[in-house]
């Protein structure tokens, strides 16, 4: 009986010290593998967090300009109309306008 005693005793041991070595080698593991990838991760989102932000910037700013140049566009057939008139005029072939 005392053997059997003893053997419980002695497997329990190897157990425990199995699981407190497969518990070391997990938290290495995480260590030395997992820790550095999820900081590599967290590295790269906030370099596109960044990227995204400055895109947005530059979208803003080109839609401005597309906008400035939308106008400046909807007002050259009225600005070439006037120099075709103000030509005309000066040619002393057309009706003078009073502007």
């Amino acid at each position: 009986m005392e053997h059997k005693i003893e053997r419980v005793v002695v497997e329990k041991t190897g157990d425990e010290l199995i699981q407190k070595m497969l518990g070391d080698i997990l938290l290495g593991l995480k260590a030395k593998m997992v820790q550095p990838v999820m900081n590599g991760n967290a590295k790269i989102a906030s370099r596109l967090e960044e990227l995204e932000a400055g895109n947005q910037v530059r979208i803003a700013e080109i839609l401005e300009r597309l906008e400035t140049l939308e106008g400046e566009v909807q007002k050259l057939p009225l600005v070439i109309l006037t120099a075709i008139r103000d030509a005309i005029n000066q040619a002393g072939g057309g009706n003078q306008d009073e502007n």
